[in-house]
């Protein structure tokens, strides 16, 4: 359009069109990101999951019966303290994956908002650009009709 390359904000308007494809971007960025520390979070508490069922499993294999022998007491005690230690570094490391998880989720928050900001600015500047429009056409049928 002729008229357009004559519009005195459409370099603004330009800016903001760039502007909400970065935004765009940013925020698939941040959702591919959320989708890399979900996965992690998951296997991370698969992990823990498996440390549970090995301690569950070693909290039964230690129960004395008759003929146990205090050697294979003390060692079911060390086996069983070992899957503890297990199971609490397991747990440790997924709740420092989820802190993490939750740490991305923010950021795609933050995206998501900058977007619809971003959007909300170039919509405005669509929207005075189509009143300039307007008043443009109104402006050459004056002239036309006098």
């Amino acid at each position: 359009m002729a008229d357009d390359a004559r519009y005195r904000l459409a370099p603004v308007r330009d800016a903001r069109e760039r502007n909400e494809a970065v935004r765009r971007g940013d925020l698939a960025s941040a959702v591919g990101d959320a989708r890399e520390t979900e996965g992690l979070l998951a296997a991370a508490r698969e992990r823990t999951q498996l440390a549970r069922r090995a301690l569950d499993a070693a909290l039964v294999a230690a129960m004395p019966t008759a003929t146990t022998t205090p050697e294979r007491l003390v060692i079911a005690e060390r086996f069983v303290a070992r899957r503890r230690r297990e199971l609490a570094e397991t747990r440790d490391a997924e709740l420092r994956t989820e802190a993490a998880h939750d740490a991305r989720l923010g950021v795609v928050d933050v995206a998501r908002g900058r977007l619809a900001n971003a959007r909300a600015e170039r919509e405005l500047i669509e929207r005075h650009f189509a009143r300039w429009r307007e008043t443009q056409r109104k402006l050459a049928e004056r002239r036309a009709d006098d």
